[in-house]
Parts: structure tokens; C-alpha cells; sequence
């Protein structure tokens, strides 16, 4: 089927925003999945220990909120020892920290035997990533209907035209 290149454009934008919306479906999925075995091994787990970590790495974020005000973030960079294996690790505070200042830290050994920090409020980033779900099928469902519509419609208008034409080819005497 011929196609303007207007529409042609406009066809590669819906399939592209088809294919966003089934990777937001998955990761959503992927994302609930993986915060419920992260929350799983921390329960689990037998050895959690809160200890001193040394931080190597500070980077420091100045961001306005939405009232103006300044909120700044520390990105940090820290190592502790456990058992005699040096770790590495990274987190965000909002309370002023330098190179060289020390941390606390909750850690816990995962099913694997290694050691990580204590995961963030998982609730939190389970009902996030369920909300992508419903939020990803409303944009698939809805891209869908206007890609199954358009064709309707173009099939509508191609019998349209096409009836047009037989009509004036009848009344020109064409056969």
C-alpha cells in the first residue's frame, strides 16, 4: 500500500512508541521481580551487620525543588572490609560528607555468599514498578486502536475512492 511520507513517518512513530510501551510492560515486571528477591535475601539472610565504612569518592549535586530551595545531594563512593575482603560500594546522602569521613552502613550476605548493602525502601520501588505495568498496557492498548483504526479508516477511504472511480468511469463511458 502506498503510503505518504508523512504518513509513513507517523506509522514509524507508532510502532516505536508500541515497542516503548512493551519495554516499560517488561520492566516493570523485571523490576517487581527483582525488588522481591532483593527483599527476600535480606530477610533471609543469616549475617547482617552494621559496621564503618571509609569513603573514597564524594560528589556533591546542588538541585532546586519545586519551591525554590537549594537540596543538595552527596553521591559517595565507600569501601569496607569484612573477613578480610575489601568491598566497594556506593550510596546518596543528604547530609554533608567528605573523602576520607567515615560511614554507617548496614550489610547483609546474599544467597551467594557475598556481601551488599542493606536494599533501599523496597516497598516503595515494588509498587513503582507494578504502576509501569498498567501504565505501559494503557499505552499499548491505546497505540493499537489507532494503528488498527487508521488501517480501517485507509481501507474505508481506498472503497471510497474506489467506488468513486467506478462511478465516473460509468458515467464516461469507460468499461
Amino acid at each position: 500500500m502506498f503510503r505518504l511520507p508523512s504518513e509513513k513517518e507517523e506509522h514509524k512513530t507508532t510502532i516505536g512508541a508500541l515497542i516503548l510501551s512493551i519495554f516499560i510492560i517488561i520492566a516493570g515486571i523485571g523490576g517487581m521481580i527483582y525488588t522481591k528477591h532483593e527483599s527476600s535475601e535480606f530477610k533471609n539472610s543469616t549475617d547482617v551487620r552494621t559496621l564503618h565504612a571509609t569513603v573514597y569518592s564524594c560528589e556533591q549535586t546542588h538541585e532546586k525543588d519545586n519551591q525554590g530551595d537549594r537540596k543538595e545531594e552527596y553521591k559517595v563512593r565507600f569501601t569496607y572490609e569484612i573477613d578480610g575482603t575489601t568491598y566497594d560500594d556506593f550510596d546518596t546522602y543528604y547530609k554533608e560528607i567528605r573523602k576520607g569521613d567515615t560511614v554507617l552502613i548496614t550489610v547483609y550476605r546474599n544467597s551467594k555468599g557475598k556481601y551488599k548493602l542493606e536494599p533501599g525502601p523496597t516497598p516503595i520501588y515494588f509498587l513503582a514498578f507494578a504502576a509501569m505495568i498498567p501504565l505501559g498496557l494503557i499505552g499499548f492498548i491505546g497505540l493499537s486502536k489507532d494503528l488498527i483504526n487508521g488501517k480501517k479508516k485507509k481501507v474505508e477511504d481506498c472503497k471510497y475512492w474506489k467506488e468513486n472511480d467506478e462511478v465516473k468511469d460509468r458515467k464516461e463511458g469507460v468499461a
